[in-house]
């Protein structure tokens, strides 16, 4: 998907977004106020985009599948409407936004402390490579590595594609366990996991 391929392009190289989890909601509001796009990308607007494009692709392989594998096929997808609908909910990048511009607006001390309280809550709930978003990102992976097998195994595919998505979804699930629970790896596991992942 094109949105894949954007967010290796836009983050290929760069180490100065590796402290998820470490940022403040000040912080991030430096972020957003120096480049709103930087803010949003860095806490996972591609991924939205690439959830949202997927949908269609996900019920239309569950309609290829389902004389032969309707099961495993219905329940891949409803783990990825799981998925989807959990990181879409949490996902801090438009709340911080929103919040970031409320911010810079503000014109008491008091006001500024709530927005930040605010933005903490945000962040504790969704901000990308932590514990907060790990289960709906992870879920991802694991649907889109399901729906690979099911390709597989169904005869309506080639094999070379499954295994093309067996194999990029696998780097990028790793990737995602990587990023969050070792984040001192988080550059290496970008740069060569998710790179190597996200290509195919």
């Amino acid at each position: 998907m094109s949105a894949n391929l954007a967010d290796i392009i836009l983050g290929f190289g760069g180490t100065d977004m590796v402290t998820y989890g470490t940022k403040s909601a000040i912080e991030w509001f430096t972020v957003y106020e120096d480049s709103w796009f930087r803010g949003v990308y860095a806490l996972g607007i591609l991924n939205i985009v690439y959830m949202i494009a997927m949908l269609p692709v996900y019920f239309a392989l569950f309609g290829a599948h389902f004389e032969k594998q309707a099961v495993a096929a219905a329940l891949t997808l409803v783990i990825f409407l799981t998925a989807m609908s959990m990181y879409i909910s949490n996902n801090a990048a438009i709340p911080l936004l929103v919040l970031s511009g409320k911010y810079s607006l503000a014109s008491s001390e008091l006001e500024r402390n709530i927005l930040v309280a605010a933005g903490e809550a945000v962040l504790s709930r969704g901000e990308d490579f932590t514990a907060g978003s790990f289960i709906p990102t992870f879920l991802t992976g694991l649907a889109a590595v399901r729906i690979s097998i099911i390709m597989l195994r169904g005869g309506v595919f080639g094999k070379l594609h499954a295994w093309i998505g067996i194999v990029g979804f696998t780097f990028l699930s790793l990737f995602t366990i990587i990023a969050t629970f070792i984040p001192a790896l988080y550059a290496f596991a970008f740069n060569f996991l998710a790179s190597i992942g996200g290509l195919p």
